[in-house]
């Protein structure tokens, strides 16, 4: 997928420098480092082309983020818990104890 192509939103980087759509970004005021921030999960990064924002996580960061999410669904915005539960579902089908993520605006 082209740059030019991409939506708004999260996707993840396969090894073999894939780009997948994870989540459409929603309106409202979240963003991939919000997980770091809000939930202490993962490890900020600069992750994707041009320095884009990205975000590492571990696989047993997966459960902690689902469980979060759903802990907390009422403290945060609707577009933020729904960003961490489609990163979840998708960690949930991808191999790998090392998951990547980037955002692109």
């Amino acid at each position: 997928m082209s740059p030019s192509e991409r939506v708004s939103g999260v996707y993840f980087l396969g090894e073999d420098g894939s780009w997948a759509l994870v989540h459409e970004y929603l309106d409202g005021d979240y963003e991939l480092a919000d997980i770091v921030e809000l939930f202490a999960l993962g490890e900020a990064t600069a992750a994707g082309p041009g320095g884009a924002p990205g975000l590492v996580l571990q696989r047993g960061d997966l459960r902690k983020l689902k469980v979060n999410a759903h802990a907390e669904s009422f403290d945060h915005d609707e577009g933020f818990i729904e960003m961490c539960l489609d990163i979840w579902r998708f960690g949930e089908l991808v191999m790998g104890e090392m998951l990547r993520f980037v955002s692109s605006e």
